[in-house]
């Protein structure tokens, strides 16, 4: 009988050190996956970030030309003030079937441009630019 009651103390000590192992495995998935989601994210940041800075210097450089030219813009309103840009997993323009990212380059006054950069629908990152124009002395 003695005997019984060792097996069954030894039984209740397995059984405590097993959920121990699962309360530490579980915290650990936990922590892998958030650290996943958040490498992605950072990951989605950083493409967004040169997305928004090629476009800018295109759009100082060239103007609404260079980035219809360049990157395939289409204007998105009826004014034609906007203009959306597809662009792949990697940051270059792409075919509408293979956009990851998605940017749209618009300006609210003369010499100022906002360009957000997007995926799946929800905003990556936001820049507002300015161009200076230069105007040409004695011409």
């Amino acid at each position: 009988m003695n005997r019984n009651h060792q097996s069954g103390v030894f039984m209740m000590e397995m059984i405590a050190v097993v959920l121990f192992f699962i309360l530490c495995a579980a915290i650990c998935i936990q922590t892998f996956a958030k650290a996943d989601s958040m490498s992605r994210r950072a990951s989605d940041l950083n493409q967004g970030v040169l997305i928004a800075q090629s476009i800018a210097e295109v759009w100082k450089a060239e103007g609404e030309e260079g980035l219809e030219k360049r990157f395939e813009a289409a204007g998105s309103d009826q004014n034609g003030e906007a203009y959306v840009m597809g662009f792949d997993k990697d940051g270059a323009p792409c075919k509408p079937e293979d956009v990851a990212f998605q940017a749209k380059a618009g300006f609210p006054a003369g010499g100022q441009a906002e360009v957000t950069v997007s995926r799946n629908g929800k905003e990556v990152y936001s820049l507002l630019v300015y161009r200076q124009e230069i105007k040409k002395w004695g011409r």
